[in-house]
């Protein structure tokens, strides 16, 4: 049976779609709608916060929930489609070049996809730092076991339940971030010079780790909503690659998020052509709802799939606290954690082991998903106002990664360095690729709360967009 909040946010979704009520239209304060439905103030309340996560209402401090204002939608971007080849990555210097430009604090950060430290609980997480090495003792001051601290490792094992992800505390090993999960997954499953299928376009701190291991990439090709998974299972079948690395969930930089259906499709061609399949799910928390979709690990029933992630994306980047879940490949998995690094920090995995089991962690989680999804709104709702017809927008799913695709005619690495000299970050689409795919894309961050600042900035962009088409 549906929540009663639910069913109360499908009936006013419809009436703002239907047009009974109005754009910018003022909604009964939350006592006064349970008054008039016959319902909770607490359903009232998670049904204006399920509205506004997906962009129907706002709320406006000490004034109440308005029915957003919804231009009119850029269209969706066009991608290329082409036959998957193995190929290297020869554009590292540029990737390395651009990721240090994207972090300079000196400019607006419209670049590299990372929350303001404004959403980051820093008193809370504070607290449990000094609770956790209070209890701790000398023990935070030792190396931790190599698999990781077991109080995290139970704290991580019980949230994933939350959410009906089943994964014990012995499938789980704890990493250095997301990307040393990754590359001990590579280890594990492939050797230098093998090739591994990727979603295109792809995150670029992927591509920067492949090159730096000598692996091939195959690129798949991808839309809004997915990546081609014919052309993946043909390359299976063919024994073209070795392994997969993908996002299923809120995918950089597109922000889909795979059906239910294709992730258990992916999860059976793993394990019918037993192919590796490395699943980057570090935006799965991401989402703009209460309900955490589940990772494809939960599909996969011989251990094909070794499931990567990290609070990097959620939390704090700084803390490098990620897990991996190697399925069939634990061994293997642990072999390679042992010949790269003795521990993991150990203040930082109990002062998160505490943040967890304290409750913290959950209702940060539902407040951060609130704030993902009005600012994420705010930026495109920016874009289609300023672009016009001068752009193509993919809404993502979740995440806080927004990909523009500008006029062939408007190069996106000449748009870098003009907005860079304007004190702009962003990052150009050519870095997405090892195949000079997407000159003419833009990725931009929706991790800062909306302000005048970021308004202005988009402003300038959408005006340097103009000015490099000469209209």
């Amino acid at each position: 049976m549906a929540f009663r909040y639910r069913e109360l946010a499908d009936t006013l979704m419809q009436e703002v779609q239907s047009g009974r009520l109005q754009q910018g239209q003022r909604l009964p304060s939350i006592r006064v709608m349970s008054r008039q439905r016959g319902v909770s103030i607490t359903t009232v309340k998670r049904c204006y916060e399920l509205l506004e996560a997906q962009g129907y209402l706002m709320s406006r401090a000490q004034s109440g929930f308005y029915v957003r204002e919804r231009p009119l939608s850029l269209p969706q971007p066009e991608f290329p489609v082409f036959d998957p080849a193995s190929h290297q990555i020869d554009n590292l210097a540029l990737i390395a070049e651009i990721h240090q430009s994207a972090i300079d604090e000196r400019r607006v950060q419209l670049g590299t996809v990372q929350l303001a430290p404004s959403l980051i609980p820093i008193q809370a997480l504070q607290r449990s730092l000094i609770r956790a090495n209070r209890r701790a003792q000398g023990r935070a001051l030792a190396y931790s076991q190599s698999a990781g601290e077991p109080l995290l490792l139970q704290a991580l094992s019980a949230h994933f339940q939350e959410d009906g992800i089943s994964c014990s505390q012995q499938d789980l090993i704890i990493t250095n971030g997301c990307m040393e999960a990754l590359s001990l997954a590579v280890s594990a499953v492939t050797q230098p010079g093998d090739t591994l299928a990727l979603p295109s376009p792809c995150y670029s701190g992927q591509l920067q780790l492949l090159a730096s291991m000598g692996r091939r990439v195959a690129e798949i090709p991808s839309t809004s909503s997915g990546f081609d998974l014919d052309r993946l299972e043909q390359l299976m079948a063919d024994k073209s690659i070795s392994a997969c690395l993908v996002s299923t969930s809120f995918q950089n930089p597109l922000g889909y998020c795979l059906s239910a259906t294709d992730k258990q499709r992916l999860a059976e061609m793993a394990e019918r052509y037993q192919c590796p399949v490395i699943e980057d799910d570090v935006f799965g928390e991401c989402g703009y709802t209460r309900q955490r979709p589940l990772p494809l690990r939960s599909w996969s029933q011989s251990g094909w799939v070794i499931w990567c992630g990290s609070v990097s994306k959620t939390l704090a980047p700084g803390y490098r606290i990620g897990w991996c879940a190697s399925g069939r490949f634990h061994r293997e998995v642990r072999q390679a954690m042992l010949a790269r690094r003795l521990a993991v920090n150990t203040p930082l995995q109990l002062a998160l082991a505490d943040f967890m089991l304290s409750g913290e962690y959950r209702r940060h989680l539902n407040r951060l998903r609130l704030q993902l999804a009005d600012q994420v709104s705010s930026l495109c709702g920016s874009l289609e106002h300023h672009l016009g017809e001068h752009g193509r927008l993919a809404r993502p799913d979740g995440g806080y990664a927004i990909w523009i695709q500008l006029p062939e005619a408007c190069d996106g690495l000449q748009l870098y360095q003009v907005m860079k000299e304007q004190g702009i970050n962003l990052v150009p689409g050519a870095v997405f690729s090892a195949r000079s795919l997407y000159a003419n894309a833009i990725r931009l961050n929706a991790g800062n709360p909306w302000s005048d600042e970021l308004e202005r900035a988009v402003t300038i962009f959408a005006k340097s967009v103009r000015l490099l088409l000469k209209v």
